[in-house]
């Protein structure tokens, strides 16, 4: 639709980990991306506006041969629409123009990979995104995306479910542990809760607070992760701070034992949680018991008597987020929420409307999954909200899912949405576009 297939001539060619070589000469791709922009940075359209993309390759070192390497791109979209293309590189001087639209609410993922002739990626060396490429995209009408139907029994479920969680007594084991940095206190710490596995995570205590001098709180959660988690060399000497794993395994058992633990938690080819099993019933879900620890770590962080009663911060990031979100929407007394990459929202919907799935998430739907959707427990979180981050091209954390968040929470609130930005893939320099709901006027009071 957009763009015709070229004829490419034979090269002969051979492929390296880090970098491609030609009979023409060398390649080097390791500082090489693909950025994308829209003029002026617009990520939000009206129903059947024209969408305009423009990809620029930069950062290749050597001259590419004609006929030789190729973008492979794809549109994709909650509407339900996929297009695909392929381009030829090198691009022309001011870049390769795409353009697409949408008639209806939602997302448009544009996703733009180098390939050679046959297809194959072109490597390069990065943690996350071991590719040459562009993932990015925009929105249409993003306050008119439909929400999905919360459970008519939500608030009961959960009522029962705290029920519960008060049944177990709040009798934390903190245990101190040496750390370089002697203005800090650092213990590890066990808090009882409901389900097969405690609160297990990291305090610092700056040495100067006490029940005369009292500190504010901190509190924040690991995101999803199989590596053991090891304590911090320092602390904020004027709060007190603290981090929780989600699972709860036993600290300072060191990464054989951790490794035995997630084998023993995670079903046969499934990550935790991911399993049909684990998320039939919201009574059996891991995720009952995942959010239940994180409501525990709250109850219990705000009776620490250095506290000030006054200011108690969560946050994470992806998973992370998810469990504070779940906690501040259960827990009162959060007095402002960091958030960056919410992940977890919008499975309701995702099943609901068809819009376009997490690549991180249960791939099977059941209706009890919808208890445990943050798009719900957002309605009940009433304090300011920061999503410093919504990558446009994030579809661990889809950017309808953190608008759907967005939109559901009460008081002030900001997100800011990132072009050619995925989960892992944050590079500098990108277009960014913030919708401010009152947030920055709450933080400057």
């Amino acid at each position: 639709m957009f763009c015709e297939m070229k004829n490419a001539a034979k090269v002969v060619f051979a492929s390296a980990a880090l970098a491609c070589w030609t009979v023409f000469g060398a390649i080097s791709w390791d500082e090489a991306m693909i950025v994308g922009t829209t003029p002026g940075g617009k990520i939000f359209y009206n129903p059947g506006e024209e969408m305009v993309f423009t990809l620029k390759l930069e950062g290749v070192k050597g001259e590419i041969p004609a006929d030789t390497y190729f973008v492979d791109w794809e549109r994709r979209g909650d509407d339900g629409l996929t297009e695909k293309g392929r381009e030829p590189l090198p691009f022309p001087d001011g870049g390769f123009v795409l353009k697409t639209k949408a008639d209806k609410p939602g997302f448009v993922c544009i996703e733009a990979n180098v390939v050679t002739k046959d297809g194959k990626r072109v490597p390069k060396n990065h943690r996350w995104e071991k590719r040459v490429f562009f993932q990015g995209g925009a929105g249409v009408q993003p306050g008119r995306i439909p929400m999905a139907d919360e459970p008519k029994d939500y608030d009961k479920f959960w009522a029962a479910c705290l029920k519960e969680l008060d049944a177990v007594p709040m009798k934390a084991e903190m245990t101190q542990v040496e750390c370089p940095d002697r203005e800090v206190r650092l213990y590890a710490v066990r808090i009882p809760c409901a389900g097969p596995w405690p609160v297990t995570g990291y305090l610092t205590i700056p040495v100067k607070a006490s029940k005369t001098n009292r500190m504010p709180i901190t509190a924040t959660f690991r995101g999803a992760g199989h590596a053991e988690q090891l304590p911090p060399k320092n602390g904020p000497h004027d709060r007190i701070s603290m981090q929780i794993n989600a699972n709860g395994f036993e600290l300072g058992r060191g990464p054989d034992y951790v490794k035995e633990f997630f084998r023993e938690i995670c079903a046969k080819g499934y990550d935790y949680g991911m399993d049909p099993k684990s998320n039939e019933t919201k009574e059996g879900s891991y995720w009952k018991w995942c959010a239940l620890r994180a409501v525990r770590y709250l109850q219990w962080i705000k009776t620490l008597p250095e506290w000030d009663g006054k200011e108690l911060v969560v946050g994470g990031g992806s998973q992370g987020d998810w469990q504070a979100l779940h906690a501040a929407a259960k827990v009162p007394g959060v007095t402002r929420i960091s958030a960056n990459g919410s992940w977890g929202g919008d499975w309701t919907g995702q099943a609901q409307f068809n819009r376009q799935l997490s690549t991180y998430r249960p791939k099977c739907w059941y209706p009890d999954m919808a208890y445990f959707d943050p798009v719900f427990a957002a309605k009940r979180i009433s304090c300011p909200v920061n999503i410093s981050f919504s990558g446009l091209g994030d579809y661990v954390s889809t950017p309808a899912s953190l608008t759907l968040i967005y939109r559901n929470l009460k008081g002030p609130k900001k997100i800011t949405y990132v072009q050619g930005s995925t989960h892992g893939w944050r590079p500098d320099g990108m277009q960014k576009f913030t919708v401010d709901g009152g947030y920055d006027a709450a933080m400057a009071k």
